[in-house]
């Protein structure tokens, strides 16, 4: 979903705090954890979580040595708008210093300081007016991150605040920038409502070094995003589902909607979160997201658990919102880069060849497992190296160089990758991540493990992380069943046998420390310390499957 100019290629750390204090624990584990445990935190952390600096003008200059490969996989936010947009700026504070950077490459190429500082001084007073619980978690967000609060603003949401005008359209030669899918009721296995979607972008983008946000707001509903606040899969306590894939620079159509250029606006991705800590149902997210001023074009597929799903086309200017039935489909929705209204459908094509084949292979294998799709099925779909066009099948071609896989809907051309993929089953309120291929050698995710961890979405962090934990020691006692019975001893799979037992071990002494600190009350620190703890049971889902296998079984 990144823009072509923004080719910025920025890596980031991690650079979070802890605090180290003793045990303390309603649910009490113990266990031993090396100093070579999966890492969620780099080795040069502090030891105070509490404590941010003030605000101040942000250089560009951040830690460049974490990136993709070794991020922290998970972190929550809780309490008010505030409370959470600190939380966020403290656990995310090189991500987001690393976007700034990105953006403002991009910005200072068409506005200096003074105007850059007018428009986001002007923002702010829009969002303080018209927009409280965003202007505090923006207030939130510069608060921990150490920052300015105009560089908050960039920092989350990017540059179309301030150029909306100035729309930054995709370039029609690379034009994969993420795909969504929803299915329910009669397409999917005992009616179930699946969603999925694909984060495609150049590969080193700062969207990639993003930790997934599970967010408890105290005036809302709580909400999973892979990716954070730079991913495009939301889903939230009441099973509304909400992806995002980019859109072609296309005339209206007529007839369509014309967006109050006077209302609030928001970035995208920003966008969706909000939304869907606001609304319950598919209608309610419509209802939202057509009422107010989203800055990019794209395709926004909304779906929840009373079979509503629809998706919204929508331009800077202009929307039309299409549902199941309206081209064809029965029980899912699919979208990639281009629109299917009739108006836009030939601008959208030209802009957009390789749009169309992808989605066709998506609808191709879901109508192939009619009846019987379920979370592994949206997986191979959207994980597929192959594509379907025409009524038949293409299989890989390595005879592009590095475009060859370019009409697949996994991304995987020489720079342009799938960098995140989530799968939701919203009926029972379950997140599939993987971050970059499932194919490793297909990504260049640093030593990625090429498979999924599975999140459930709680009432409350302390349930969410302990479901992650009997996820994480379930998939740690199959591998260890599986590599006993094997008659060979294999060293790399041994290797990542001890670094899932360990990572189990070094989340349940986070585990202690959350419990204790929520115990005492200090929101703040429980949410910091089960984010450490939860990112390591993810790892331990990962190095377990790693120890074995070549296949995704959790997602099973």
């Amino acid at each position: 979903m990144r823009r072509k100019v923004a080719r910025v290629l920025f890596c980031a750390s991690l650079c979070l705090s802890l605090l180290a204090f003793a045990g303390c624990s309603a649910e009490s584990t113990t266990g031993g954890a090396s100093d070579n445990a999966p890492s969620g935190t780099p080795d040069n952390a502090s030891t105070d979580v509490a404590v941010a600096s003030g605000a101040e003008e942000f250089d560009g200059v951040f830690d460049a040595t974490v990136n993709a490969g070794n991020t922290q996989e998970v972190v929550y936010v809780n309490g008010s708008w505030f409370d959470m947009g600190r939380q966020y700026g403290l656990q995310q504070k090189v991500q987001l210093e690393n976007n700034w950077a990105s953006v403002m490459a991009m910005i200072y190429t068409e506005a200096d300081d003074a105007a850059y500082n007018e428009a986001m001084g002007k923002i702010l007073k829009h969002y303080e007016a018209d927009e409280p619980s965003v202007f505090d978690f923006l207030s939130g967000v510069a608060d921990g991150a150490g920052i300015s609060k105009e560089d908050a603003i960039v920092a989350i949401m990017g540059s179309s605040v301030l150029n909306y005008d100035l729309m930054m359209h995709y370039d029609p030669e690379r034009s994969k920038t993420c795909m969504t899918v929803s299915a329910w009721g009669n397409m999917t296995l005992d009616g179930r409502h699946l969603g999925g979607a694909n984060l495609d972008a150049i590969s080193a983008t700062p969207a990639a070094m993003f930790s997934d946000m599970i967010s408890y707001p105290d005036d809302g509903y709580a909400v999973m995003a892979s990716g954070g606040m730079q991913g495009n899969a939301f889903m939230n306590s009441e099973g509304l589902i909400i992806t995002y894939a980019g859109g072609p620079h296309a005339a209206p159509s007529e007839g369509a909607e014309v967006i109050d250029r006077e209302g609030t606006f928001l970035d995208t991705l920003f966008a969706y979160w909000y939304t869907a800590t606001k609304c319950a149902t598919a209608d309610e997210a419509v209802k939202m997201l057509t009422e107010t001023e989203w800055i990019h074009t794209g395709n926004i597929n909304i779906s929840d658990n009373n079979g509503n799903a629809y998706v919204v086309e929508q331009k800077d200017t202009a929307y039309v919102v299409r549902k199941a039935g309206d081209h064809g489909e029965e029980d899912y929705l699919i979208t990639a880069n281009h629109f299917l209204d009739e108006s836009w459908m030939n601008d959208s094509y030209e802009a957009y060849p390789d749009s169309v084949p992808r989605a066709s292979t998506v609808e191709r294998i879901l109508l192939d497992n009619k009846g019987s799709v379920t979370p592994r099925t949206i997986a191979d779909a959207l994980g597929s190296i192959r594509y379907y066009d025409e009524g038949k099948w293409s299989e890989e071609n390595w005879d592009f160089g590095g475009f060859y896989q370019f009409h697949s809907p996994e991304g995987d051309d020489l720079e342009f990758k799938t960098i995140f993929r989530t799968i939701f089953d919203a009926t029972d309120l379950e997140m599939f991540v993987l971050r970059g291929h499932d194919e490793k050698f297909r990504s260049d995710v640093p030593f990625g493990t090429a498979n999924y961890y599975k999140l459930t979405l709680g009432e409350g962090m302390q349930a969410t992380n302990k479901s992650a934990e009997t996820d994480a020691r379930i998939a740690v006692r199959n591998a260890g069943a599986e590599l006993y019975k094997s008659d060979t001893e294999d060293a790399d799979a041994l290797e990542c046998y001890n670094k899932a037992a360990e990572a189990v071990h070094t989340g349940c002494n986070y585990t202690t420390m959350a419990d204790c600190a929520g115990a005492k009350g200090d929101k703040e620190q429980a949410a910091i310390l089960y984010g450490l703890a939860t990112s390591q049971f993810a790892n331990a889902q990962r190095y377990a499957q790693a120890s074995y296998t070549t296949e995704n079984v959790i997602v099973d």
